[in-house]
């Protein structure tokens, strides 16, 4: 799938990558939660990597193999300092939603992406970027469920 760089584009990825998370063997909830990663990565692509210009190209790849799902944003944009993927010692998702002056308001898409998929890649190659996000499918995963989402 591809669009061109206008936020007003975002949902229609969002709806897609929903749609084909539904076809694997997904919940709605992990159905749900992908898509959300999905539309996190690409609206960074389009924030960040091409400065909210519209009509640049956002392409996103799903894949579905029988153990995954692998979904790639790609971008022909300003590339990604590496170190936004790197560990973190605290996790911007770690706040007291009871004091609302320390809710992050921002930074937080790929605390989310990270969280919710098992693998995240980045890689930048002749001039393109790409996010490279995986998640493991249940079934495939022998006496590891993934806690209830």
């Amino acid at each position: 799938m591809a669009i061109t760089s206008d936020l007003r584009n975002v949902p229609l990825i969002g709806q897609a990558i929903q749609r084909l998370c539904s076809l694997a063997a997904l919940s709605d909830i992990e159905s749900h939660q992908i898509a959300l990663c999905v539309v996190e990565a690409v609206n960074n692509a389009i924030v960040h990597a091409y400065d909210r210009e519209a009509q640049h190209e956002v392409q996103v790849i799903f894949a579905q193999y029988s153990d995954r799902l692998i979904v790639q944003i790609c971008d022909a944009g300003h590339a990604m300092d590496p170190k936004h993927l790197a560990p973190q010692t605290a996790s911007p998702l770690d706040f007291d939603p009871c004091c609302l002056e320390r809710i992050p308001e921002r930074g937080l898409g790929l605390a989310i992406i990270r969280t919710t998929m098992d693998e995240v890649a980045y890689t930048t190659s002749h001039g393109k970027n790409i996010l490279t996000l995986t998640r493991f499918l249940k079934s495939c995963q022998p006496g590891s469920a993934r806690p209830e989402e």
